[in-house]
């Protein structure tokens, strides 16, 4: 979705933004460091307002966008989710705003509704999509569950700061069958080809 760069002890760091895999819950990490965002705020794109346009890169573009810009930064971040987790995320964010209403219609159409609505592809893609194929790239890789436990501490390190511990935006897991789960796994199929799970 984007690539977000700042500066932390001389080293230029570089979050990519893969929704529906704790990036609001990052962000706002960033937010705390430098601007004292409340932890109990979604950070979104305000990061620009304070850390320059060239902070907030390719805002939603696709992997392909931003990597040059990735690859040049000292410190390289990604955060990825289970692909069924995150596809199932990105659908009950999209069915909130009204976008997409049956599981199994998107599903079964998940092509025409990528191309149909930024919204629903914005928060639907791969983490391929977003990070890329090779995972060799970055310095560090967490899963989602290792935001709070993992992330968190080396920014605290980095920045020097004592961050308030943040969970945003959680939903309750959708209940699916196991038809459903076999056709998620089968449209996310890149990221269990490229380790992204």
């Amino acid at each position: 979705m984007a690539l977000i760069r700042f500066t932390l002890n001389n080293k230029q760091i570089g979050f990519v933004r893969n929704n529906k895999a704790g990036s609001t819950t990052v962000l706002n990490y960033i937010g705390q460091i430098f601007w004292n965002e409340s932890p109990d705020r979604p950070t979104g794109t305000v990061i620009k307002s304070h850390l320059g346009e060239d902070s907030y890169y390719g805002q939603e573009k696709s992997f392909d966008y931003y990597k040059d810009k990735l690859l040049k930064c000292d410190v390289r971040i990604a955060v990825y989710r289970d692909p069924v987790k995150k596809l199932l995320s990105g659908f009950t964010h999209a069915k909130k705003f009204n976008k997409i209403h049956f599981l199994d219609d998107f599903l079964q159409n998940y092509k025409a509704y990528m191309n149909l609505e930024n919204y629903i592809r914005i928060h639907c893609r791969t983490n391929t999509e977003m990070l890329g194929e090779d995972k060799k790239i970055y310095t560090h890789i967490f899963n989602i569950d290792e935001i709070n436990s993992k992330l968190k501490p080396l920014l605290e390190e980095w920045s020097g700061k004592k961050l308030k511990e943040t969970w945003l935006r959680k939903t309750e897991p959708v209940k699916i069958t196991t038809q459903q789960e076999k056709k998620i796994e089968f449209i996310m199929k890149k990221d269990y080809d490229n380790g992204w799970f």
